[in-house]
């Protein structure tokens, strides 16, 4: 068997923080705004890992919330696990 290849750019570091994070989402011809909250797990110069109730699609924009910073991240991946999600997001800066 050969080895597993990584593909991250940039080297991942555990972060224990709540978030806050906002999407707009068409439902028909109504436009919704949609605010939910998670828990971050992890992040990098580039992207953040986090877990979240609210059911995310990759493709979605989001805008994070941490303080009274906020970040443009683009969701990448996700993967449901017990009930929750697991989203990879990449953060434009």
């Amino acid at each position: 068997m050969g080895e597993a290849t990584e593909r991250r750019k940039y080297p991942r570091r555990t972060y224990d923080m709540p978030l806050s994070f906002s999407l707009s989402v068409l439902e028909f011809t109504d436009l919704k705004h949609i605010e939910a909250s998670g828990k971050a797990v992890n992040n990098s110069e580039k992207g953040l890992g986090f877990f979240t109730g609210f059911p995310l699609e990759p493709g979605h924009v989001i805008r994070i919330q941490n303080g009274n910073t906020f970040t443009t991240a683009l969701v990448k991946w996700i993967d449901k696990i017990e009930g929750e999600y697991r989203v990879g997001v990449f953060c434009y800066k």
